[in-house]
């Protein structure tokens, strides 16, 4: 269900403007609204490939699960879940979004156990889902279902010139 959620957000993105994508639900009038979860959040990074285009990625949080029991009041435990949305764009030299692909990570979790009606908790977070673009990229799929190495290769990058420098004498010491 959530894949489902995530493939329809990532679709409205088709066809239009990168510039325009990128700032859904960043506005302050929108933030002020509530709809903290209705954007792609921010830029993890960006790919130029070597057919012109450019793949933007982006992680924003999707869906949160809480779970909790409580044992007559002497003790409970209760447990937050949550899973980021990555949405990834394929942008024309034109500008304009000619694909999308959409995944989910793990986010933040954590765990607390409480004693006696909650005066005494202990809270402990279980996971920070870090990851690097690599990984990321793996776990999402085109608007086909296809992995995104089908968009190009990375276009190479010019090896940056080692400084040229003439060895130079110490100073003698005195």
């Amino acid at each position: 269900m959530e894949s489902a959620a995530n493939r329809s957000f990532t679709s409205y993105a088709l066809g239009k403007p990168y510039a325009e994508v990128a700032s859904v639900g960043t506005s302050p009038m929108e933030r002020l609204a509530g709809n903290d979860r209705a954007t792609f959040g921010p830029l993890l990074g960006s790919t130029p490939l070597v057919n012109g285009m450019t793949v933007y990625r982006h992680m924003a949080p999707s869906a949160r699960t809480e779970r909790g029991s409580d044992f007559g009041g002497l003790v409970g435990t209760s447990s937050v879940s949550e899973n980021n949305r990555l949405s990834y764009f394929l942008v024309g030299q034109d500008g304009v979004v000619k694909d999308w692909a959409t995944g989910s990570v793990p986010g933040n979790a954590s765990s607390c156990i409480s004693y006696i009606g909650g005066i005494i908790q202990r809270c402990s977070d279980l996971t920070q889902f870090q990851a690097s673009l690599t990984l990321y990229d793996a776990r999402v799929l085109t608007k086909d279902g296809q992995p995104i190495s089908v968009w190009g290769a990375p276009a190479a990058t010019a090896p940056v010139p080692a400084a040229i420098s003439k060895p130079t004498k110490a100073a003698p010491r005195t």
